[in-house]
């Protein structure tokens, strides 16, 4: 059986992005270690597969340089089967999520769900994450996009482990708990 992960950074108030979606607030000069990737890079070599939101693929797109998840097979979970889209990786999804996670899992992929908010809660609220990995930046926005938009699904989860850094960011890394 594969796995799914949420992976993301997010504000000690629970957001993954500012009222107008923007996610500036990570670029702050406070957080910057040079050479330090918090574990991405060996993360993304770890997973297959890749899910995100349609806002949140248009957000990686408008970022400078090449699309960072080249070689890497990622589906947009869109209404519109008509978006341009940027690498021949890149799959645009117009069915059920919900349907397309459960058969990814069932294949034995390891899946990252990269967010918005809605795809995440989606997903949390049909059990189908496995684990977060989230690192809380020691930012308050006040107002945003929440981690999960919508949900109404209420789990347990363990931590796996827990990692502070100089600069103030903390990487929590959790597990769904088992329903026993």
């Amino acid at each position: 059986m594969g796995q799914t992960i949420l992976y993301t950074a997010v504000s000690i108030d629970g957001y993954i992005a500012d009222s107008s979606g923007n996610i500036d607030f990570l670029d702050h000069p406070q957080f910057q270690i040079p050479e330090e990737d918090y574990g991405y890079n060996n993360f993304l070599e770890s997973v297959d597969t890749i899910i995100m939101g349609y806002r949140t693929y248009v957000q990686i797109i408008n970022f400078e340089g090449e699309f960072p998840y080249k070689g890497k097979h990622t589906i947009v979970l869109s209404r519109d089967e008509n978006i341009t889209v940027v690498d021949e990786e890149i799959e645009v999804f117009t069915d059920s999520s919900i349907d397309l996670l459960k058969d990814l899992k069932k294949k034995g992929k390891k899946i990252w769900i990269v967010g918005g908010g809605a795809t995440n809660a989606r997903f949390h609220s049909a059990a189908l994450i496995d684990e977060m990995i989230l690192t809380f930046i020691p930012t308050t926005l006040g107002t945003g996009v929440p981690l999960f938009r919508d949900n109404d699904n209420k789990l347990h989860w363990t931590t796996k482990n827990v990692k502070s850094y100089p600069n103030g960011l903390v990487q929590v890394h959790l597990a769904k708990a088992s329903s026993t």
